[in-house]
């Protein structure tokens, strides 16, 4: 049974509580879930095809980022991920579906692709505590949320 969506800019809290994921298990579901975006994500960023017009003009390194992709693409690959859902994350998939006009939807998959855009592109994860040293980030790497680490680009 689809449920309503949640805005994208909503908290892992938010999300795992939406689908009614909580304790361990819960959190092994949010990472199988995560790792599912991750792969659509480095799909998404690594090929020129999916860039705008306008980001095409400008060259961009990779990974892209989420705003320098066109929206039917990161559309398709929102559909994809769903679809390609592994039997343990379907039925989550499931929840987020739904048809607007003509067109197919999935809430729970761009929630997860967001999210993995948004630690990677947005998130230098170089905090430290107070007072601590901030470790800069190398521009050949980037953060992925799924392993907890920062990873070389491509």
């Amino acid at each position: 049974m689809p449920l309503p969506p949640l805005a994208m800019s909503e908290s892992k809290a938010a999300m795992m509580a939406r689908l009614g994921l909580s304790g361990t298990t819960g959190e092994q579901m949010y990472r199988l879930l995560l790792d599912e975006a991750s792969k659509g994500r480095d799909r998404l960023s690594y090929d020129p095809q999916n860039l705008t017009t306008y980001s095409q003009s400008q060259n961009p390194p990779t990974p892209y980022k989420w705003d320098e992709l066109q929206e039917t693409k990161r559309h398709s690959e929102i559909l994809k991920i769903a679809q390609a859902a592994g039997p343990y994350t379907r039925q989550y998939y499931q929840m987020g579906r739904y048809i607007r006009g003509h067109e197919e939807e999935n809430w729970v998959a761009q929630w997860f692709l967001w999210h993995c855009f948004r630690y990677r592109d947005n998130r230098p994860r170089a905090s430290a505590p107070a007072g601590g040293p901030v470790y800069q980030v190398k521009p050949a790497q980037y953060w992925d949320p799924v392993y907890g680490v920062y990873r070389r680009a491509q």
